[in-house]
């Protein structure tokens, strides 16, 4: 039968058997439910799409900052002992107008630096263009937008650094399809968490190899 292999982010194939997730709502997988989709979070559907029997956890808050992550969610990932980790934050930081560069770039810089030091593959995001649906003015549009680009550019530096699995939400197109969002603009609805966890495990793939 055709599989999917993957490759982690040491160069080498890999099936992992220990997944967790940790982050904000976006991965807590909170939303609005589409007819005939059940509303789950982009981590159940993930976890489906992988051929291979995966333990997983989702530790993801809604309404966290990435310093809150740090300080309530990478213990519990570590104490989990995962060789996958998924690690997508900053959201927040932007939205509750609570946005510091420096303390951002220390933050996740020390979760990615802990994490890798235990031999895990990190999957990391950036992240998407809020901007395009939220009814404000252009002058605080603007300011949003610029946040989130310098918190992409601290998220693709340590992409680079520590060699992780990364994800492009800024420049996908899911982030300009209506249908696949909340009516809160902010976060996907049922479908939109298929299409996201989609995504993501497609980053992840190398090649189709064929299995006996």
């Amino acid at each position: 039968m055709y599989s999917i292999d993957m490759v982690n982010n040491k160069g080498g194939l890999h099936m992992w058997k220990r997944f967790v997730a940790i982050g904000d709502s976006f991965t807590e997988g909170i939303g609005d439910e589409v007819e005939g989709i059940a509303l789950k979070s982009w981590v159940d559907h993930f976890v489906q799409l992988c051929e291979n029997d995966i333990e997983y956890a989702n530790f993801a808050k809604r309404g966290l900052v990435t310093k809150e992550i740090r300080s309530q969610q990478l213990e519990k990932a570590l104490t989990f002992n995962p060789d996958l980790v998924s690690l997508i934050a900053g959201a927040n930081d932007v939205l509750k107008g609570r946005w510091n560069h420096h303390a951002y770039k220390n933050d996740m810089k020390f979760m990615i630096d802990t994490l890798s030091k235990t031999g895990a593959d990190i999957i990391i995001a950036n992240l998407p263009d809020f901007t395009v649906r939220l009814p404000f003015s252009s002058e605080k549009k603007q300011v949003l937008k610029e946040q989130l680009l310098e918190a992409n550019e601290v998220i693709l530096s340590l992409s680079r650094e520590y060699k992780l699995h990364y994800v492009d939400f800024w420049n996908h197109h899911l982030v300009n399809d209506n249908t696949l969002w909340s009516t809160d603009l902010i976060h996907p609805n049922s479908k939109g968490y298929v299409k996201v966890a989609e995504l993501i495990y497609s980053s992840l793939s190398v090649h189709d190899s064929f299995k006996l």
